[in-house]
């Protein structure tokens, strides 16, 4: 008798720990959160639900006495989530109900097995217990162009900095933060119509600030153009100019640090404990002291003397920026990329910058660099976007590493498309390389082949693609500085046949809305071979992908006619058909 008993509690415990038991007491929604609450816009709301991970059952929500099946988000932790959008009218009443096997499970307020027994959650538009969250219009897809304007094209020699170098690398130019090359705002002026031609939607700037190095990123004074850049009044032209041609211009906010020769910090330096500007920074001792570049007696942007870290929790420090926002916002800029936005406090961001930014432009955009996983900053609070550097690492990994994983890189996608707020997926930035990295061409070996599959993925995929300058035309370098290297003009030096790809990508991207806004849906992660899918209403693009260096077989998982854009070849899938694919091949698919 005791083996009997015995046998039958081990039983019990098995199928608990494998998740054939359901816990009402797990079953979740929670209205104070955007995970399980996201309201977009007026009449426009996505719910969630999560149950104990891994129970077998199917969720479905009932608004307004109408049921409607949820899908499958994401498993996370212990929960398993399930997620659906819907449109209700103001004061509509909703629960969710979880089936398994026979047996109903009710969620509203409160938790049953009966439904008459349940009470519904309320919708007040007026009294959202979230609030609404949406991204402008504007920003969804587009496609944007990183300028570092000390090496985009000197337009203007009279406002070269001394011992500017001339503009072709060699191996003896300086890169370097000291390096110049008289880039400048004039120069982009200049290159409008280049910009426009290859499809370019917005423009993001490095630094423009007064500043001694070329970097720009340790600011003397925010509300001056740099004069080796020109003035506001170039500024204000290269605004105008854009605008003209339908193209966006976001400045990069440097707000973490300054530098050095900061007219407070100098004032600090000249007057020590005594300067009214001592609390704007994070100084130990005066007078302040630094040593071979290292801050010693006060905080600098990773220990270095020349960018002091700026205490914006201050409230002069923020008078101060907010003198900066609005300077920049009457000239028409469209939004902000803040640097080392991590480092910044989240209070900083959400109480102070992102209201200023709203109340004056709610068109405006507000990107964060964020390196890795950003959920927490796109809440709705503080950033709007982020350079999505986990998508340049999904695709690293996919292109460059055996055996060329889909799986993986289906994977390291799924993890912020499936977390992140949906609002914002069509208006991340998906770079694949930056002012910061190695560029793709030096990433890839310096395989052409290779690299357009990079821009292939990158065109097609949900997000907005970032091009940073030079590399539609061959531009290679590994880190900084050498991913800092000069624009190439010279039309005999560049690679055309590269650079009419891109123009090529760039106009179907921006010429078909299932590209830019589209649902994505990954249809083979097995092997080698990456096939996605953009769908939006009754039009469809599928990508398929080889990185291999050897021809891969791939079996069809969809049907219909379709068109290959570049060849413009027609093909024809019918239930259980294969493909055979070439060393280095993409498709790109347009249903019929």
């Amino acid at each position: 008798m005791k083996e009997i008993v015995l046998i039958f509690i081990i039983i019990i415990v098995s199928t608990s720990l494998f998740g054939y038991t359901f816990e009402i007491e797990n079953f979740e929604h929670d209205i104070y959160s955007r995970d399980y609450f996201n309201p977009v816009k007026n009449e426009e709301i996505y719910f969630s639900v999560s149950v104990p991970r891994d129970s077998i059952g199917e969720a479905f929500i009932v608004l307004n006495d109408k049921e409607y099946k949820m899908s499958f988000l994401r498993n996370s932790g212990r929960k398993t989530f399930y997620r659906i959008r819907l449109f209700p009218e103001n004061n509509s009443e909703y629960f969710f109900k979880v089936s398994v096997g026979d047996q109903n499970y009710f969620l509203g307020m409160n938790k049953s097995t009966e439904a008459k027994d349940i009470s519904p959650f309320h919708i007040n538009f007026d009294e959202l217990t979230v609030d609404y969250f949406n991204l402008p219009d504007w920003s969804k897809g587009i496609v944007y162009y990183q300028i570092f304007p000390e090496r985009f094209k000197n337009g203007d020699s009279s406002n070269d900095p001394v011992k500017v170098q001339d503009w072709v690398y060699t191996e003896n130019s300086d890169l370097g933060s000291e390096g110049f090359f008289g880039g400048d705002l004039q120069g982009i002026i200049d290159k409008m119509d280049y910009l426009k031609e290859l499809g370019i939607g917005a423009i993001y700037l490095n630094p423009v600030f007064e500043s001694i190095s070329s970097h720009k990123y340790d600011t003397e004074d925010y509300l001056k153009i740099d004069d080796n850049f020109g003035n506001v009044e170039v500024f204000k032209e290269l605004i105008n100019s854009a605008s003209e041609n339908n193209i966006k211009i976001i400045l990069d906010g440097v707000f973490n640090h300054t530098g050095k020769d900061f007219w407070a910090f100098q004032d600090i330096i000249e007057n020590g404990s005594g300067s009214e500007y001592t609390d704007w920074y994070f100084i130990k001792s005066f007078p302040v002291e630094d040593d071979d570049g290292k801050a010693i007696n006060y905080i600098g942007w990773n220990g270095f003397s020349h960018m002091p870290k700026l205490n914006v929790q201050n409230e002069s420090v923020k008078k101060y920026i907010e003198e900066v926002v609005e300077f920049y916002d009457e000239m028409s800029i469209c939004g902000w990329r803040l640097d080392v936005a991590n480092e910044v406090p989240s209070k900083f961001w959400i109480e102070f910058f992102r209201p200023e930014v709203k109340e004056l432009n709610p068109e405006s955009i507000i990107v964060g660099e964020i390196w890795g996983d950003a959920k927490t900053y796109l809440m709705g609070d503080m950033f709007d976007s982020v350079m999505n550097y986990p998508f340049r690492e999904a695709l690293l990994n996919y292109l460059t590493k055996s055996p060329h994983s889909a799986k993986i890189f289906a994977n390291l996608t799924s993890f912020y498309l499936n977390s992140y707020p949906p609002q914002v997926l069509d208006s991340l930035w998906n770079i694949i390389e930056s002012h910061d990295t190695s560029r793709i061409l030096s990433s890839t070996f310096g395989n052409l082949d290779l690299m357009k599959l990079a821009v292939v993925i990158q065109m097609t995929f949900k997000g907005s693609p970032v091009i940073y300058y030079g590399t539609e035309i061959g531009l290679d370098g590994f880190k900084d500085p050498y991913c800092r290297k000069p624009m190439i003009w010279d039309e005999n030096e560049q690679n055309s046949d590269l650079l009419n790809f891109y123009k090529s990508l760039i106009d179907l991207r921006n010429n078909s809305e299932v590209l830019k806004y589209g649902d994505l849906n990954i249809l083979n992660r097995e092997g080698k071979v990456l096939i996605y899918s953009r769908k939006l209403n009754d039009h469809e693009i599928i990508v398929i992908v080889n990185p291999s260096d050897i021809s891969e077989d791939v079996n069809i998982n969809f049907y219909g006619n379709y068109n290959e854009y570049f060849s413009e070849e027609k093909y024809s899938f019918s239930k259980d058909e294969s493909l055979k694919l070439v060393p280095m091949e993409y498709l790109i698919l347009i249903k019929q």
